[in-house]
């Protein structure tokens, strides 16, 4: 039974966007006695049927089924299934409300920040060409920089609480922190402001960085202190925050913690500055950190990001030990960033980030594991 409900709650995940493409149609079973509180099939996967009726996955879809091959999607298939299995069935049954913009949610714009300019815009006025460089790189990195080592340290971070206390300090948008989140902007402005050379500036910034990384003799102490002295302990901030998170990264809780952060950053920073050599990610990163209003992107009010991260890391647990499944992770990703993809697959994927059909599939997820429905005997 276990078995098969692990299955069924990988599957909507998977398939429901191939589902929908082919025209299937999304019908639920036969109706029992009303449930105010259940929601059908229909209504859970209603606002990705009716993308998929717009054509608005249609690219997405292509990707997974003519882009990979048969044992690429069978290892993509298998993540998800792994992932699903992971999943306590107490956190899968909050999927929806984990996904809410008080909650993981909070997060997507950002993301889409991220994305969006990178597909280019041929409708708008002047026409915004393919960034081709950038996705080149982006594509890159994503398919040979994401090693095991990094995930086991992302998972680790993700569990500690002390990353929930720094990422909720950054997300809130609330008038107690609003200033404090334009410290980080402020300092952004200032380097966009130092002239022509603002943008190579902070790729130089990140090309430093890399290099120290990349050394065997590479301490976080130093940036750490830096970062202790520019916080101002009555108000720390974004600035606080960030300190904190870098903290639990590049030390963590034991000497163990740290030589494994050491040897994953180590190794990620030697194949971004093979790979990206002309700091193509980091000029992309730096014109959406000074483009993007952060008041507008973030949620308002309070963010409790400590249940999503613990999703997050039991999902990260998995790219940490199955190197299979790290390969199909990081060669759909690699894939989707591709330039020949990504013109008409990213902007498909920004508006499904954006709508609420995420929602309604995690919903369905959480309905197929908790099943808060099921008639009793």
């Amino acid at each position: 039974m276990a078995v098969r409900i692990g299955r069924l709650a990988a599957a909507p995940v998977v398939c429901a966007i191939l589902v929908c493409n082919c025209g299937a149609e999304l019908d639920s079973a036969p109706p029992g006695p009303p449930r105010s509180q259940c929601k059908t099939i229909d209504e859970r996967l209603r606002p990705l049927a009716e993308l998929a009726k717009q054509g608005k996955t249609k690219h997405i879809a292509e990707v997974i089924t003519t882009r990979l091959d048969p044992a690429s999607q069978k290892a993509f298939v298998q993540l998800v299934i792994s992932v699903a299995y992971a999943l306590p069935p107490s956190t899968t049954a909050q999927l929806p409300e984990l996904l809410a913009p008080s909650g993981l949610g909070a997060l997507l714009p950002l993301v889409a920040a991220l994305l969006e300019t990178l597909p280019g815009d041929p409708t708008a006025q002047p026409p915004r060409p393919p960034q081709i460089a950038e996705l080149t790189a982006f594509s890159a990195v994503a398919q040979t920089c994401l090693t095991g080592e990094l995930f086991v340290l992302g998972a680790r971070t993700f569990r500690d609480p002390r990353t929930a206390l720094a990422v909720d300090a950054l997300l809130s948008a609330g008038e107690a922190t609003a200033g404090q989140l334009l410290n980080l902007s402020n300092l952004l402005a200032a380097l966009q402001q130092s002239g022509a050379q603002g943008r190579t500036g902070f790729g130089v910034l990140v090309n430093n960085l890399a290099l120290a990384l990349s050394q065997p003799t590479f301490d976080g102490r130093p940036l750490l202190d830096t970062l202790a002295h520019l916080t101002d302990p009555a108000a720390p901030g974004a600035i606080g925050a960030l300190h904190q998170l870098l903290s639990v990264a590049l030390l963590g809780s034991s000497s163990a913690d740290e030589k494994q952060a050491k040897r994953a950053l180590g190794q990620f920073a030697k194949c971004l500055l093979r790979l990206d050599s002309d700091q193509r990610i980091a000029g992309h990163l730096y014109d959406v950190l000074v483009s993007i209003d952060l008041q507008k992107r973030l949620p308002k009010g309070a963010v409790k990001s400590a249940p999503w991260l613990l999703l997050v890391a039991y999902a990260t647990d998995v790219l940490a030990t199955q190197p299979a499944a790290t390969d199909a992770w990081t060669q759909l990703l690699g894939l989707v960033l591709r330039p020949d993809v990504a013109v008409q697959a990213l902007p498909e994927l920004v508006q499904l980030l954006t709508s609420e059909a995420l929602t309604g599939l995690f919903g369905l997820l959480g309905d197929l594991v908790a099943q808060p429905c099921k008639t009793k005997l």
